[in-house]
């Protein structure tokens, strides 16, 4: 775990799901046993028009966040950018990120996220036309390319040129979604080309994959993690050296999933899109402190008082008490 100890754990973003109201919700349960004390928010498109409207990044409302995010954009079209670094400079934020990284096909096809990536002179007229009046540093967040790994090393000569906070890298292909395993040879060769700190993103989902990153890569002081977290919101506690012990798992569990459901309705969403998301977390959880059935169980309910009863049965006596009191 020593090798663990140096490394700052970041959220990373996801779309559709590591929101405000996921955060919030992870902060206050886990935050006091975790290093993960930062996240990058799931992208907002740049938009056109002159100014943005504030509707359009109430996700990213310091008011609404607990923990420290930073904002991502996604879009390839530098005249776009200014409103959104102005608008987001407005509400109090010194640094964003730059998406080459998602590889949805309806993204990817507009050349957006890692579809831009087989481009680099599209990334470098980007950057060079909004750095110069930007209010705003700028980080990147890519794959090693989107139909072949090759493609990374173009780009890299690119960012190379500019003054990036960072580049985070996930090593895989855009084609690839997230099949196949994280390329750590690529990752090596990328990270060794990059004249800016590098952070990793891509499969550490427990404290043996970190634990071997970090010895390979001892050198990489940031670390992102995301499908790891969802899955199991023990995770960052584990990587943190924090202990929470088998039988309290349960309770923090019920909570959890509490606080989840509270802020999707304190938050304005519809009861139907409510219990949508929180489907969607179910169909991800992953851990012996889930529930045998649960998950069975939610996929049936139709309504918020259904859904309820589904998880007060789901956490027996023991996480009854919690959850009335969380939500």
């Amino acid at each position: 775990m020593c090798r663990l100890d140096r490394i700052e754990w970041i959220l990373a973003p996801m779309d559709g799901i590591t929101d405000c109201h996921y955060r919030n919700a992870w902060q206050e349960v886990f935050g006091s046993f975790s290093r993960m004390e930062k996240a990058v928010s799931p992208f907002v498109t740049l938009v056109r028009g002159k100014k943005v409207k504030r509707s359009h990044l109430s996700d990213l409302f310091p008011e609404n966040n607990r923990m420290k995010v930073e904002p991502q954009i996604l879009g390839n079209e530098p005249e776009l950018y200014l409103p959104m670094a102005e608008a987001l400079a407005g509400m109090g934020y010194v640094s964003v990120n730059w998406n080459l990284g998602c590889p949805m096909r309806q993204v990817a096809s507009k050349q957006r996220g890692s579809g831009l990536l087989p481009y680099p002179e599209k990334i470098d007229a980007f950057l060079s036309q909004v750095l110069p009046s930007s209010p705003l540093s700028i980080s990147v967040k890519i794959r090693l390319g989107y139909s072949h790994a090759e493609e990374v090393f173009p780009v890299v000569e690119v960012l190379n040129r500019y003054p990036l906070d960072y580049v985070a890298v996930h090593p895989r292909t855009g084609r690839q979604l997230y099949e196949g395993t994280a390329d750590w040879e690529k990752f090596d060769q990328a990270r060794r080309l990059l004249k800016h700190p590098c952070i990793y993103n891509g499969d550490v989902d427990s404290v043996e994959k970190a634990e071997a990153f970090a010895a390979r890569f001892p050198m990489v002081r940031r670390v992102m993690i995301g499908r790891g977290v969802v899955a199991d919101p023990f995770l960052p506690c584990r990587l943190s050296g924090f202990s929470i012990a088998e039988e309290e798992k349960p309770v923090y569990f019920a909570r959890f999933v509490a606080v989840l459901w509270r802020n999707y309705r304190q938050g304005g969403l519809p009861e139907k899109a409510a219990l949508q998301r929180q489907k969607l977390f179910w169909s991800r959880f992953r851990g012996d402190f889930v529930p045998e059935g649960a998950f069975e169980a939610v996929k049936q309910v139709e309504n918020a008082d259904a859904y309820e009863e589904v998880c007060r049965k789901a956490f027996g006596e023991a996480g009854m008490e919690v959850w009335e009191k969380a939500k």
